[in-house]
């Protein structure tokens, strides 16, 4: 039976995590740990998640930082600490559907050579409602999730590159955690899931789930929900420039992420199954 490990960060969530908390408890096949890493919450979330822990029947452990450490970070620390087979990223706003982790699961088990599963996902809002997005498409050319696996050609590597350049996010992604001396420590300025989704696309076999397996909650204090609509867009648009010119300034430039997510697949002691993918990483450099 394949272990899941459920890897939670929370920072001043108490408004949306109970919800996310109860889809947990909910699952049809229940995990085998989670682990909370809490980055210096102000709010109760902590505990909630305490709570939590006495409630249900399978362990929770909770690690509070000693200082703030930003997400990307924080999500290191736990998928670091997690000890099942297989990890699972868990955000504090969203709200899993029953089923999530026995349908990524069973992937794995049927598929030994498969190292990281993808799903698909709808949108909401603030309330649990639908929200008016494409919930179903994925990267630049808004391919439909019918559509992806004949974009591959029987082959996932392409969904790393342009024009898929974040297509998915941590919530939407489970790993074998036999990865995590891979993956850990993550490239800084750039987020957790990126980095996973582009180095794990080289080591290992990937699978897409086209049913959505989770509701992707988008608010207005979440990292990655868009707010796209017309009142807003100019301010989200502002402070993506920032942000980028920040990243560069710093050094975390794309052409450093590439750099990096190389260097680290020389490192692995894993052999490179795709190494076409490592040339076109290669080529984004040279592009760059």
């Amino acid at each position: 039976m394949i272990r899941a490990s459920i890897a939670l960060c929370t920072y001043n969530g108490e408004r949306f995590l109970r919800e996310q908390l109860a889809s947990l408890v909910a699952q049809t096949v229940q995990p085998f740990e989670v682990v909370v890493c809490d980055d210096r919450s102000s709010d109760s979330s902590v505990a909630l998640v305490r709570q939590f822990a006495e409630k249900v029947s399978f362990p929770v452990t909770v690690f509070e930082n000693k200082r703030n450490l930003g997400y990307v970070k924080n999500f290191e620390q736990a998928i670091a600490r997690c000890n099942g087979d297989v990890i699972f990223f868990c955000d504090q706003d969203d709200i899993w559907h029953v089923e999530k982790i026995e349908r990524c699961l069973e992937v794995f088990d049927t598929n030994p050579d498969v190292g990281l599963v993808l799903h698909g996902f709808n949108w909401v809002d603030q309330d649990g409602a639908p929200y008016p997005g494409p919930s179903d498409r994925y990267g630049e050319e808004r391919l439909s999730a019918e559509q992806l696996p004949q974009a591959f050609e029987g082959s996932s590597i392409e969904v790393f590159m342009s024009p898929y350049p974040r297509a998915w996010c941590g919530c939407m992604m489970a790993f074998r955690r036999l990865f995590v001396t891979d993956i850990v420590p993550i490239f800084p300025g750039k987020g957790h899931d990126d980095w996973v989704l582009k180095l794990l696309g080289a080591l290992t076999d990937v699978r897409f789930l086209v049913n959505p397996l989770v509701n992707y909650r988008i608010h207005a204090s979440n990292l990655n929900g868009r707010d796209v609509s017309k009142r807003t867009m100019m301010s989200y648009r502002w402070h993506r420039f920032l942000f980028k010119a920040r990243r560069v300034m710093s050094g975390h430039s794309k052409r450093g992420f590439y750099d990096a997510i190389l260097r680290r697949i020389g490192q692995s002691a894993k052999p490179v199954r795709y190494p076409r993918l490592i040339q076109k990483y290669r080529d984004q450099i040279k592009w760059l």
